[in-house]
């Protein structure tokens, strides 16, 4: 991203979590537009896109290639710009949206970078228009024990039975929060009653306090001594209103570019770092696709230059310089 931007005529820096920052404009409090670099896959999962029709697809490809590739031409745009912007503009390539990151990136970028409101771009969902977030919690649960020989240690408490007994636990907590047990392991073979295992645990509510109850009610429901939970992650909801200012820029974006209004919807995203600072937020997204977070994720072509446009003539709007021609 350092050499993409760099090479579209930005000057950019790496921060202190990782995430790769270019500015444009005058000094002040900025417009954050963010787009975050990490995906769900691991480190060596095969990167080989492939073109089947109008649709691209590969892992990360819609979350979050695109978007990333959309800030670099947004880059470019602004460099470009006849006249000088009235507002700053801080490009981010964000660190640790994805998984138990805890939007460290922007976090640490509205930690340290003074801004005026954040546009998160996503791949998917060119349709919607993100303007309230998902709360949400990460935790950690772990089970720990003596371990031993499947049948010479028979009778001693295995960690994973322990942990299993632990996630039905979670999930029969009840409340409105949903409850989502995404990761289960531990052990070392089949023969080995196992000394640790652990659940990863995803809450999600629009209400705040909702969130905070799960939490509450799993801590009690798991309660032993061989079983400890952690809090690792704790994202924070709200958003602004469906007639935000910010809220009906992005509306005569999309209609100045080809699209029709946007639906308004709520999700978790770079945006959410924004609605716990009370700064106004919107997360938009640039085309459709599908089949997110698997190895078979596409987004389509066709779509994807008006979702570009709109984010760039949205941008341009915000920060003052002339909007772009409508797209046909």
């Amino acid at each position: 991203m350092v050499e993409l931007l760099r090479g579209a005529g930005a000057e950019p820096w790496v921060d202190t979590d990782g995430s790769v920052l270019a500015r444009f404009g005058p000094a002040g409090p900025a417009l954050v537009v963010a787009a975050h670099l990490d995906t769900v896959f691991p480190r060596d999962t095969p990167l080989e896109p492939t073109r089947k029709g109008a649709r691209l697809c590969g892992p990360g490809i819609g979350d979050n290639s695109v978007a990333l590739a959309t800030l670099v031409s947004i880059a470019g745009t602004l460099h470009q710009a006849r006249q000088p912007l009235t507002t700053p503009v801080l490009l981010a390539a964000t660190v640790c949206e994805e998984g138990l990151g805890d939007l460290r990136g922007i976090r640490g970028v509205l930690d340290r970078e003074p801004a005026v409101a954040v546009i998160a771009l996503e791949g998917h969902g060119i349709d919607g228009l993100v303007n309230r977030g998902v709360a949400s919690a990460r935790i950690i649960v772990s089970s720990s024990g003596p371990g031993g020989h499947s049948w010479g240690d028979r009778g001693t408490p295995s960690a994973i039975h322990g942990i299993l007994e632990a996630g039905l636990a979670v999930l029969g907590i009840g409340g409105r929060a949903n409850v989502n047990v995404g990761v289960i392991e531990g052990g070392t073979s089949v023969n080995t009653i196992a000394r640790s295992a652990r659940l990863e645990v995803d809450v999600r509510s629009l209400d705040d306090a909702e969130v905070d109850d799960a939490v509450a009610r799993i801590r009690a429901a798991v309660a032993r001594p061989s079983i400890e939970v952690e809090l690792v992650g704790r994202r924070s909801g709200g958003g602004i209103a469906a007639d935000h200012p910010l809220v009906e820029q992005v509306q005569r974006a999309r209609c100045a570019v080809g699209l029709g209004p946007a639906t308004l919807d709520a999700a978790s995203t770079d945006a959410n770092a924004a609605y716990g600072r009370g700064l106004p937020a919107v997360a938009i997204g640039l085309t459709r696709g599908g089949a997110a977070h698997t190895a078979d994720e596409w987004i389509d072509l066709a779509a994807l230059r008006h979702g570009v446009a709109a984010a760039t003539h949205l941008v341009r709007a915000l920060a003052g310089a002339s909007a772009s021609r409508r797209v046909r």
